[in-house]
């Protein structure tokens, strides 16, 4: 059968942020100068800034290709010197910051946090404590309805790690794949929990292109989820299908164009 494992590999690749490129350090700096600022206009009511999410995985895609791309960056306000606030009041204090630092960008509040959007970049500020619960300090954010909730900012990136050594490096490769159709379809998937519902899949004996499809297969939906959602995913596995039927009678050239149904190509100018 004819294969795209090597197109597909090649997609993988140019959807990251390769180290040292323009964007990369565009967004380094970025990162850098945000976290002086807060530093500096928060003093000692915070005890440390955490870069997390998918910028510190790997997994966070281009602005060109994911609109949406974001770094995650965690405000753990200080309690032990100062006052434990409401999620709300550290939410606003966030919002107050972001107004007077970036006074020409867009920023708005949107749980758990607060975004900045930077021409080259967004910035998720979650404000976060740290709250003793049985003898155990564990970290809260602010959940859906305002309060808190326990979060473990790195627990996913050690999963996420772990699978990718696992199955020979291609669990990242597939997951940017993954986000960049997400991206195209107007973000079915909430980013976070569609990297891991691939993540936990099992790519035993797969190369990029055939995890790619297995990774597709079993994307699930669930009662709740909306006709438009199902459509949508109906539509990726149709797909999916037909590529792997063109690739079965050695038609490579047409198999290519059908995959490009699902993820645009990104070598049309």
């Amino acid at each position: 059968m004819e294969s795209l494992n090597y197109y597909l590999t090649k997609i993988s690749k140019d959807l990251f942020i390769k180290n040292q490129s323009f964007e990369r350090e565009k967004i380094k700096k970025s990162v850098n100068a945000i976290i002086e600022k807060l530093e500096i206009h928060f003093d000692d009511k915070i005890e440390d800034v955490i870069k997390f999410g998918s910028y510190t995985r790997g997994t966070i895609l281009p602005r060109k290709y994911d609109e949406n791309s974001d770094v995650d960056v965690m405000v753990m306000f200080n309690t032990s010197k100062h006052p434990e606030k409401t999620a709300e009041t550290y939410r606003n204090n966030l919002m107050k910051f972001a107004e007077k630092y970036y006074p020409r960008s867009i920023s708005y509040k949107d749980l758990p946090s607060v975004i900045i959007e930077l021409r080259n970049i967004k910035f998720d500020l979650v404000p976060a404590v740290i709250i003793r619960r049985w003898f155990t300090d564990n970290i809260y954010i602010p959940d859906s309805k305002n309060t808190w909730q326990r979060t473990d900012p790195d627990g996913f990136n050690e999963i996420l790690i772990n699978a990718n050594k696992k199955f020979s490096s291609i669990v990242k490769p597939i997951i940017r794949l993954l986000k960049y159709w997400n991206s195209q379809n107007a973000y079915p998937y909430d980013s976070y929990f569609f990297e891991q519902e691939i993540a936990n899949m099992n790519f035993k004996g797969d190369s990029v292109e055939t995890g790619f499809y297995y990774a597709i297969e079993h994307l699930g939906f669930s009662r709740n989820d909306s006709n438009e959602f199902r459509a949508k995913l109906n539509r990726l596995k149709s797909n999916k299908n037909k590529v792997i039927k063109l690739l079965e009678k050695g038609d490579k050239g047409k198999a290519k164009s059908q995959l490009h149904k699902i993820i645009p190509n990104i070598y049309l100018k």
